[in-house]
């Protein structure tokens, strides 16, 4: 190897230029570090002809850099662009390294010499005191025949120093030309990393050993050059590799080395990544190791899979596409995963499409990945399709189905225990996995018969007690399905952790039973000794919020204070919710300013409860803090003072909402577009909701639903009807809930072939066994005059709610079948159906037009005394008509006096009109001053007097009370009704 301090320049110009390059590196100005030398002039590098650096070869600049050191360092020569100092203006941290450089001994130049293949180089001595003996010359003898080259070492403007760029195209002229040409690029990187330490370096001894190491490195090209065992050492290194950051380095060793292609480095890349759970966020810096191997890119797919990348397996997916690698059933599963968790079906039916092509649709893995995805976007047909497709089904693939049933409840979701029993036929056996499902879908959809089937065959399996997981779903489902009793005997004969007990906590808090989940939780506490979690005692806090207990609430706070457990987001959101409900609302704001970090959902219940405590200025204060805090509001935010503002009723609020949802841009949610349609239908401003419903660029099925049920409302029943028409049209299929909106709309226009054209539609969409479809329908024909059809739907039905009996005694009313409406009620109690406010209502109205007394006094005792109904106006009014009817008018003003109503209009008007009918002014006079201080904004209350008083033929007085109502600007509203006639209508139909 030629040194770079004793190089001929000559020699390296005629290599260049029988190479054919162009060499700007011998006259760059190069950085101050160089020993002895200083900068030229602008003018004085002009003159010398110092040419700007070549910026297409950045990478060789530090090797320039180097050998005008090192060169200086020897004080050889100076550079072109650069002149030398005087003695005595040498750097004084430089001034050691050079005294160093003068008295180094002879025989350090002459060990520097080594043989190069054929060249041969011959020194003389040099002599480190006399300035003769660095002036000596040399000759160089080249491989190539006629390439011998001599000349002196001393440097002059025309022979300045070699440059880096002239070592590497020396070495190729001498030996390595065709190899260098091959690995130039390859090499590159590396190159630039040795060269930049070796300028980055003061020490002369260190420079050449790393330039050795530059000429090690350039010589792993040569065919003697061990690439195997270069891998087999990188790989073991990756193998015993323990920290991350080793792994970095190693990694990018291997990179600058350009082994970034070798398959067995990649595969122990990937390894050692995944073992130490560090994989790379971007599959970029692996795509080397991937290209062109099919089984390297599964495992890359797999680790980065698991990982939670699963954008970056769906390049690596496309990639294994796009460089023809192939796909088989390992790739095309991880893929169909990945769109699972991104939830893009889009390009998850893409590769369903790629699975076909190569005839992977049938496998297990395949299939079931599938499954997964169809049910996880909400696609239960193709699920269905996709599992019958599988050929051989295995646990796997029946568990994935049985979960999609548990995913998507509805109606068909019953399917999933005929799944189990195919299963099971199929001989094989159901693990703990597939039970789980199992008995959530009983859970949900309450069919504890087919709960406790799956119960008794865990115990045949013996796995019902001792499995933490499954017991804790077996106390979930039966909860679920209310039967409290078997799941605290679960819960005994169970292993008792905490999740056991989380479970019976949160199914007592749910079905009404928050007394009995605050004393399990003492039991829990203090005789089990089980300690709590966050989610505990977030259930007893939501228990104490149905109670609207605030004591039982703060006991828990207390008992959380004394335990020193810090109070999180939740608990403390929790307990700020049930302080709001039970009115204290002090303590609310007490805790919420005590919170060290307040995030948007302590905020939204904040919020929230100042609305429902009926502060709404309050609530606008505290969103305008929030955004002053730099808490940015979410849609659950605006929904919540929509919902609010919503039962309040409040148009000039909720406009001002609507306008905040504007400027911050949350008008393109659908959610809340759909709420604040819903905002102005409630306040009767349908117009309002026109607009803002015609304005949404995507509609959904709860768009056009909401539209129809503001329309329907507002008494716009024909409007409401063109929609259900219309969202048709747009290709928007309906649901039970819209249906019967379009159902309710036909009825109360009287239209009976519009409810039997809806009726149609019912049983086109498969919802004739949807029981509030059925109920509706019911209403809807006995108000149409069809008692009939009424009767033949109820007696159709295969499980009959209480809306349903509350439908047919309602229809029995209507048709002044009184009779039967008290038929209806005995064979209700018998099928153990519990009565609620509406059933006592048409009872109690039948019994006033028959003239029932007694039986409609029985049946107001029993309300509370049975069935612990409390009486609200339409009770009161409904026994006030019946006491009337008999004449018993004081009986009926007693009962309104001493009744516990906030509102008693509705009775006193009651009891007004059968003052009239029987003329009773009197009493007439008395009630007609108590409606007066109840609604004074109410025209129909004072025609109702008036009429009174003219029925008696008292003119006068009559006169007064319509002038009073003239005077206040109110205006008897008149009255409309619609009705088809039976005969006609059948004739039409």
């Amino acid at each position: 190897m030629v040194l770079l301090e004793k190089m001929d320049y000559r020699t390296v110009i005629n290599v260049k230029d029988e190479l054919g390059f162009v060499d700007h590196l011998g006259r760059w100005n190069v950085s101050g570090h160089t020993d002895g030398y200083e900068r030229l002039t602008p003018s004085e590098s002009t003159r010398t002809g110092a040419d700007p650096p070549d910026a297409r070869r950045p990478f060789l600049v530090p090797l320039a850099l180097a050998a005008a050191r090192l060169a200086a360092a020897g004080g050889t020569a100076a550079r072109s662009g650069w002149r030398r100092r005087e003695a005595g203006t040498r750097r004084p941290e430089r001034r050691r390294a050079a005294e160093q450089e003068q008295q180094a001994p002879a025989a350090a130049a002459a060990h520097s010499a080594v043989r190069l293949g054929g060249a041969s180089a011959e020194w003389r001595p040099a002599s480190a005191t006399t300035a003769v003996a660095r002036r000596q010359t040399r000759t160089v003898t080249a491989a190539c025949p006629g390439a011998q080259l001599s000349g002196p070492a001393t440097p002059s403007p025309s022979n300045p120093l070699p440059s880096g760029q002239g070592l590497v195209h020396l070495t190729i002229r001498v030996r390595w030309l065709i190899v260098f040409r091959r690995m130039l690029y390859e090499r590159m990187i590396a190159i630039r990393e040795l060269s930049r330490t070796v300028v980055a370096k003061t020490d002369k001894i260190v420079a050449l050993k790393l330039c050795r190491r530059l000429s090690e490195f350039i010589s792993g090209a040569n065919s003697g050059y061990n690439r195997l065992c270069v891998v087999e050492k990188f790989a073991v290194l990756f193998q015993n590799c323990t920290d991350v950051r080793s792994l970095k380095n190693l990694h990018a060793r291997v990179l600058t080395l350009g082994l970034s292609r070798d398959a067995i480095l990649g595969s122990e890349i990937l390894i050692c990544y995944n073992s130490l759970g560090v994989l790379p966020k971007t599959s970029l810096c692996l795509q080397g190791f991937l290209n062109g191997n099919l089984a390297q890119l599964n495992s890359a797919m797999v680790y980065i899979f698991r990982a939670g990348y699963p954008e970056e397996v769906i390049l690596l997916y496309r990639g294994s596409k796009l460089h023809q690698i192939g796909l088989d059933e390992k790739t095309v599963t991880f893929g169909l995963k990945s769109c699972i968790e991104l939830r893009n079906l889009l390009l998850g039916k893409a590769i369903h499409a790629d699975s076909l092509k190569l005839g992977l649709g049938r496998d297990n893995f395949v299939g079931s990945s599938l499954v997964g995805l169809y049910s996880k976007l909400a696609r239960m047909d193709d699920s269905e399709k996709a599992f019958e497709e599988i050929m051989g089904k295995d646990i796997v693939s029946y568990t994935s189905m049985i979960t999609g049933y548990y995913e998507n409840i509805d109606s068909t979701s019953w399917n999933a225990f005929q799944i189990a029993s195919d299963m099971m036929r199929s001989n094989l056996e159901v693990n703990r996995v597939t039970l789980v499902s199992l008995l959530q879908v009983a859970g949900n959809l309450g069919a504890i018969k087919e709960g406790k089937l799956v119960h008794c065959y865990s115990i045949r399996r013996g796995i019902g007690a001792s499995d933490e997981v499954l017991g804790t779903s077996l106390i979930h489902m039966y909860m679920r399905c209310g039967a409290f009793q078997l799941a605290s005997a679960v819960l005994k004969n169970s292993i008792q952790s905490v999740a056991s007990w989380n479970a019976l906590l949160a199914g007592l808090a749910r079905n009404g039973q928050s007394e009995n989940a605050v004393h399990h939780f003492s039991v829990m506490v203090h005789e089990h000794k089980v300690i709590p979690d966050s989610v505990t005692y977030a259930n007893v806090i939501s228990a104490c919020t149905e109670l609207c207990n605030s004591s039982y609430a703060a006991i828990v706070h207390a008992y959380l204070i004394r335990r020193s457990i810090p109070l999180d987001v939740v608990l403390a959101t929790t307990l700020i919710e049930v302080y709001f409900k039970c009115t204290r609302i002090m303590r609310s704001r007490h805790l919420f300013d005590r919170l060290v970090v307040k995030d948007v959902v302590s905020y939204n219940t904040m919020i929230y409860g100042y609305l429902r405590s009926g502060m709404a200025n309050e609530a606008i204060a505290l969103l305008k803090e929030m955004m002053a805090e730099c808490v940015a509001p979410n849609s659950a935010t605006v929904l919540s003072l929509l919902v609010a503002i919503t039962d309040q009723k409040d148009f000039v609020r909720g406009r001002w909402i609507h306008g905040f949802a504007i400027r911050h841009g949350f008008c393109s949610d659908v959610d809340i577009a759909n709420q604040i349609i819903h905002m102005y239908s409630g306040c009767g401003k349908v117009a309002a909701a026109r607009i803002v419903f015609a304005s949404l660029e995507k509609k959904n099925l709860i768009s056009w639903t909401t539209m129809m049920m503001g329309c329907l409302f507002s008494g716009h029943g024909g409007e409401a009807v063109r929609l259900f028409q219309s969202m048709q049209q747009h290709g928007e299929r309906p649901d039970s809930v819209t249906v019967t909106t379009a159902v309710k709309a036909v009825s109360e226009l009287g239209h009976l072939k519009g409810v039997k054209q809806v009726h149609c539609f019912v049983y086109r969409a498969l919802l004739e066994k949807d029981t509030k479809t059925t109920n509706s329908l019911i209403t809807a024909y006995a108000k149409c005059g069809r008692l009939d059809l009424s009767v033949h739907l109820f007696l159709s039905l295969d499980h009959r709610d209480l809306d349903s009996w509350n439908s047919m005694i309602s229809a029995y009313g209507m048709h002044g079948f009184y009779v039967k409406v008290l038929e209806m009620f005995k064979l209700m109690e018998e099928g153990n159906i519990i009565p609620d406010g509406l059933t006592f209502s048409s009872v109690l109205s039948a019994c006033s037009h028959a003239g029932l007394v007694k039986e409609g006094l029985c049946m107001f005792e029993s309300m509370t005394s049975m069935y612990s109904v409390l009486p609200q106006e339409e009770h009161y009014g409904c026994i006030v008509d019946l006491l009337s009817r008999a004449g018993h008018l004081e009986e009926g003003y007693k009962l309104i006096k001493f009744s516990t109503l906030n509102n008693k209009s509705s009775a006193f008007c009651a009891l007004l009109s059968a003052c009239r009918t029987h003329g009773n002014t009197i009493l007439g006079q008395i009630v007609s001053n108590e409606l007066l201080a109840l609604e004074q904004q109410n025209p129909g209350t004072y025609t109702l007097i008036s009429e009174v008083f003219a029925h008696k033929g008292q003119w006068n007085e009559s006169a007064n009370i319509r002038s009073r109502a003239k005077e206040s600007g109110l205006r008897k509203l008149p009255g409309c009704s619609l009705i088809e006639s039976v005969e006609q209508a059948n004739n039409q139909c």
